[in-house]
């Protein structure tokens, strides 16, 4: 990889030699805010050679068999080792790995950066929780849940980088990495008769709802006086959100941290259209606890108030502080 001052290409494309060609192979794009190019070139293992401008002048020549192309200047040139490794373990004590110190793995696919900031908004709503008083296991199920992830982006890079070395490379379902689930996390926990459908560990889906005309809901003026509302703007923010499906009275209490919506007739919130009810599958007088990630932790029967308040010491709250 270089960053070099040239001239012959066109600052406005990126520029791409040789496809399907993996030894010979050579990208350029311009650098947004700079007069340089990025070039980018594989070598073989034992290529040992120092670029100069004018070596790898004569270097673009034989690739790409163009003389007009030429190399003025290379403020930064660099080789980069192509690795598939992960860390043993994601946390000792008090240390914890996340992104490029967890995992490294070949950049096709192009997911290092997602899985990245996954890691880190994992890592760190849970530490928040841990500050708050919430039980160690918390922590542990960073490990548990991030891990997996990158082996898998391991995988699915490495048979990427094989398939680009054939000369063609399908970027498919796994590499817009929607199927992402902890349904393996001990934070999952769901209820007996959950034999369908939407699971615990699972993105929490998105459905649209309507404000009742008494009141506005817990998240203040959304929803009020009729308006609609997307329920993706309720799960808004880094608080965990249970949402109380045709739940008669009080479920728990309301507390820093936690919001509470009830959806149905009765409700703050009406599923006038229903799509909540088939994306959720919920029983009248059922909840879903929906984690600041935004993935659902936990199914409970309404009455099951005893319950939601284990989980949430164990994985959530900690401490109960009221508004």
């Amino acid at each position: 990889m270089a960053d070099a001052s040239l001239s012959g290409l066109n600052r406005d494309i990126w520029h791409h030699f040789n496809d399907g060609d993996m030894a010979r192979m050579i990208t350029s794009c311009p650098l947004a805010g700079t007069q340089l190019f990025q070039i980018q070139a594989l070598l073989a293992p034992d290529d040992s050679q120092n670029f100069s401008a004018d070596v790898l002048t004569a270097f673009l020549t034989e690739r790409i068999g163009r003389t007009d192309v030429r190399i003025h200047s290379i403020p930064w040139v660099s080789k980069y080792q192509m690795n598939a490794r992960i860390a043993e373990h994601y946390r000792v004590g008090k240390v914890f790995l996340a992104g490029d110190a967890a995992h490294v793995h070949p950049p096709t696919g192009g997911q290092g950066l997602n899985t990245s900031i996954q890691d880190a908004y994992n890592l760190g709503w849970k530490m928040a929780a841990s500050l708050r008083g919430a039980g160690e296991e918390l922590l542990d199920s960073y490990e548990q849940e991030r891990r997996p992830v990158a082996e898998s982006l391991l995988h699915l890079s490495t048979r990427l980088l094989d398939s680009q070395k054939q000369g063609g490379i399908k970027r498919e379902r796994d590499v817009q990495q929607l199927d992402i689930q902890y349904t393996d996390s001990p934070l999952a926990h769901t209820l007996l008769e959950r034999q369908h459908g939407l699971q615990a560990g699972e993105r929490a889906p998105d459905a649209p709802l309507l404000g009742a005309s008494s009141g506005c809901s817990s998240f203040g003026l959304l929803g009020a006086g009729g308006q609609s509302l997307r329920l993706f703007q309720l799960l808004q923010g880094t608080d965990w959100n249970l949402l109380a499906y045709e739940t008669h009275g009080k479920v728990i209490d309301a507390r820093r941290g936690l919001r509470i919506h009830h959806i149905g007739e009765q409700g703050e919130l009406i599923d006038t259209l229903g799509h909540f009810r088939e994306s959720y599958q919920l029983a009248p007088g059922q909840c879903v606890l929906i984690r600041p990630d935004g993935y659902v932790g936990a199914f409970f029967h309404g009455k099951q108030s005893n319950d939601i308040e284990n989980y949430l010491s164990r994985f959530a709250i900690g401490i109960k502080d009221e508004y």
